[in-house]
């Protein structure tokens, strides 16, 4: 951005009438407080998904009574959690693109796909996902103020030079709601809804773990005599990532009673050979990585051969700022090589 200041004989260096930056006064502090309302907690308008209700898939779910049953009383959390689960496993296609397993045939957990009928890594890996999925999105709705039950405004005041506001309560209405909407009846002992449960738990505590706090300044001129503070969730991506670690680190129990510690994954048997999975075609691969085998194309086609193809990419580019207050780009074109499995 830049602007230009007509000099005046009559006016010493400095000494400019007030008209003449007043414009840029103004719309510095239009942009101040459009922020400020941002940071405030005020309620934005909610998604429209939010304020349809529950789609026929979730409202005829027998496999998850606790969704079918928040379906007909209270939509919206059910809609903010189902839609953070799909958010996590698309996360989960993102974290693991250059992995055998990619999610990739994993629509959603409430399906009772084929892989969480296994005691394996990746199926402890994926209760997790949607435990912390679930939580994340009820979490971040309430912060939003989109969810009529779940109230941000209560605080905590404690005797310091700050307290605790915000939507601190957002955070753990969404884990409650996660561990209620997922976690299965009691009844069912066998190993298999152990695991399925401590790794729910695994998944709650990622989003408790990743938790990062903010503040805001009170008092003349900013000069922060007062804060108030309070905890919400990280971005999604960072959440996943952190349960993506913890599935490296994921401990192979001999038996399902034994100690394991609560926010770390198990599991009990070996993962299947990918390769002998059903395929995607066309999974994008990397065979130019001559200093990682992240990606190679002869690990992820399984020795089934690669093709090359080339694409021009479009992108935005050479952006300036516009006062007040939005970017303005230009559309620039790059060409790209794509490896994909056959």
């Amino acid at each position: 951005m830049w602007f230009a200041v007509r000099h005046r004989n009559d006016i010493s260096p400095g000494e400019y009438p007030v008209e003449w930056y007043a414009p840029l006064l103004y719309g510095y502090l239009l942009c101040a407080l459009l922020l400020e309302e941002m940071v405030s907690g005020v309620p934005t308008t909610p998604p429209e998904k939010l304020t349809q209700g529950c789609s026929p898939e979730l409202l005829h779910l027998r496999s998850h009574r606790h969704f079918h049953v928040l379906c007909r009383s209270q939509p919206a959390i059910a809609v903010a959690a189902y839609e953070g689960m799909q958010d996590a496993m698309s996360q989960c296609k993102e974290q693991m693109r250059f992995q055998p397993w990619d999610c990739s045939q994993i629509i959603t957990v409430l399906q009772d796909p084929p892989i969480l009928r296994l005691g394996t890594r990746e199926s402890a890996y994926l209760w997790a996902l949607t435990s912390a999925g679930a939580a994340w999105g009820v979490a971040t709705a309430c912060s939003q103020g989109w969810l009529p039950d779940c109230s941000c405004s209560g605080r905590d005041e404690l005797k310091q030079n700050w307290e605790w506001g915000g939507c601190s309560y957002g955070v753990q209405f969404g884990i409650i709601t996660s561990r209620k909407l997922l976690t299965r009846s009691a009844a069912s002992r066998s190993p298999l809804r152990k695991l399925e449960k401590h790794n729910l738990k695994a998944g709650r505590l990622a989003v408790k773990k990743t938790l990062i706090s903010s503040c805001k300044c009170h008092g003349v001129s900013g000069s922060c005599d007062q804060k108030t503070c309070w905890k919400k969730t990280a971005a999604l991506s960072t959440i996943v990532q952190h349960i993506t670690n913890k599935m490296h680190k994921a401990r192979r129990l001999p038996d399902v009673n034994s100690p394991a510690k609560n926010a770390e994954l198990i599991y009990m048997e070996e993962s299947p050979d990918p390769c002998r999975s059903p395929r995607i075609p066309n999974r994008v691969c990397n065979w130019r990585n001559e200093t990682s085998s992240l990606g190679d194309c002869g690990l992820l086609c399984c020795g089934r051969g690669f093709k090359v193809s080339h694409e021009l990419i479009s992108y935005q580019c050479d952006c300036q700022f516009v006062w007040c207050c939005h970017l303005k780009c230009n559309t620039c074109l790059r060409h790209r090589w794509v490896s994909t499995c056959n």
